[in-house]
Order: C-alpha cells, then structure tokens, then sequence
C-alpha cells in the first residue's frame, strides 16, 4: 500500500517516514487491530523499541486478565 499525504496538509510539520509508520502501528496496536508483535513489524522497529515508545508516550499495553490467565497455565503445564 502506498500512502502519499502532500505537503500542503502537513503544512508545517516535519514528520519523517519512520516516524509516520511508528504513529500509524501504535493507533493500530491501541484500537487492538493489530499485535504488539505486528506493530513492531509495521512500524520497522524491535518488539522492545516499541514497548519503550508506549512506555514514552504513556500508552497502557493491550494485556488483561484473561492474557494473564493464559500466561499462568502456559507456565503451569510447562515441565
């Protein structure tokens, strides 16, 4: 897919294509669309790269009680 945003609607923003991608894979990552794994692919960045940007920009990861729930068995059946 390419995307082509013209200059005249970034006015006078100076955003560079790694940082698009970035803003683009954490909106996806936070409307749950897409995985931290994916995000991280998405935006060209290591999963822990992108776990310190949410980290920088105050942004929760996608991780509740039944991903705990199953984390906790997974460790339980291991031998």
């Amino acid at each position: 897919m390419t995307l082509t945003i013209s200059s005249e609607r970034l006015g006078n923003l100076c955003v560079t294509e790694q940082d698009a991608l970035v803003d683009i894979a954490i909106g996806l990552y936070k409307r749950e669309e897409i995985s931290l794994g994916r995000a991280a692919e998405v935006a060209g960045i290591s999963s822990v790269q992108l776990l310190g940007e949410l980290g920088r920009r105050h942004i929760p990861i996608n991780y509740g009680p039944d991903d705990l729930r199953a984390d906790v068995a997974a460790l339980n059946d291991k031998p």
